[in-house]
């Protein structure tokens, strides 16, 4: 057994499928399923379940992979141990980014990583916070951005900073008739003709569960995936709209939207850097979520950021 076999089972497990790992890989399917069969051969114990689902490692295929990653996960560092703390990182990092937190961070985290890491290359993918999750787990990103931390097996996750949820609308719109900046209650806002993501959007969830215990029940006018059609639609006057307050700063400065706070209960989000702690941890990946932690948080202090500080006031060691 080797690095390169190793290297293709984990591939293997993490992709859920042969065809799927043989994409990520660059390697013909037929040799990795010949890769495997020599592995099965050479310890004398099935690996993987087949099935419709895909592939599942058995409890010999787990034992092996938490091994594999560990093994692979010492021989990625072993260069940067080797040439010592002044080697500069670098290679790629891939960045899972929200759209909204992407509007904000991704230039100033591309423009600080060119000066302070020049052999770095960056690439961000944006999508909601749930795909970018799965990305993440999956292996199609080295460092994400999310809201939710429901599962958080097999990921190191750190609170960067909270931000508030709020009600807004065009001055033209009637129906809210507290002023502008004053809180309005979860049950009236409930009330209201709504712009919102659909339900198993993290954003729907959270406000439907929190509109559930104060017994009430949000139905949406419309309902799109998309921060940004959803302010385009409530720019044209077809409803209100609840998003964080950043997404919206700039037209209410402008004038476009007039924005409430919502209370009873108060509507916040937690904002996570997170990596996986089951995959090779490299020094451009750790030196770069680093940045990340100093770049978010400083959008925060500087004010760029509607949001407080969160709990976690250490810089995150990822792996260090």
């Amino acid at each position: 057994m080797d690095l390169r076999q190793l290297r293709y089972f984990t591939a293997i497990v993490e992709q859920g499928s042969f065809s799927k790992a043989a994409t990520k890989l660059r390697v013909a399917q037929p040799a990795l399923s010949q890769h495997l069969r020599h592995m099965e051969d050479e310890l004398g114990v099935p690996l993987l379940h087949r099935g419709t689902r895909g592939v599942q490692p058995t409890e010999a295929g787990e034992r092996l992979l938490a091994r594999a990653r560990a093994i692979l996960a010492q021989f990625a560092e072993l260069p940067d141990e080797v040439r010592g703390e002044s080697a500069q990182p670098g290679g790629e990092v891939r960045i899972g980014l929200p759209g909204t937190v992407s509007e904000l961070f991704s230039v100033p985290l591309i423009e600080a990583a060119r000066e302070r890491f020049p052999e770095v290359r960056i690439r961000i993918a944006e999508a909601m916070s749930g795909f970018v999750l799965d990305w993440l787990r999956r292996g199609d990103v080295d460092l994400a951005v999310i809201y939710s931390t429901s599962d958080p097996k097999g990921l190191g996750i750190h609170h960067v900073l909270t931000e508030e949820l709020c009600l807004f609308g065009t001055p033209a719109l009637a129906a809210v008739t507290a002023a502008p900046g004053s809180p309005v209650t979860l049950q009236a806002a409930a009330g209201l003709d709504l712009i919102l993501p659909g339900t198993g959007h993290g954003l729907r969830d959270q406000i439907d569960e929190a509109a559930a215990s104060i017994g009430a029940s949000v139905q949406a006018a419309i309902e799109i995936e998309s921060y940004t059609q959803i302010k385009r639609l409530a720019e044209r006057g077809l409803g209100y709209g609840i998003l964080p307050r950043m997404a919206v700063r700039e037209q209410e400065r402008a004038g476009v939207f007039r924005t409430w706070s919502i209370e009873q209960p108060q509507m916040y989000r937690k904002v996570y850097l997170a990596y996986s702690t089951e995959r090779p941890m490299p020094s451009a990946t750790r030196a770069i979520g680093q940045l990340s932690w100093e770049i978010l948080r400083g959008l925060v202090a500087g004010e760029s950021w509607a949001a407080t500080l969160g709990e976690d006031g250490d810089p995150p060691a990822l792996y260090g």
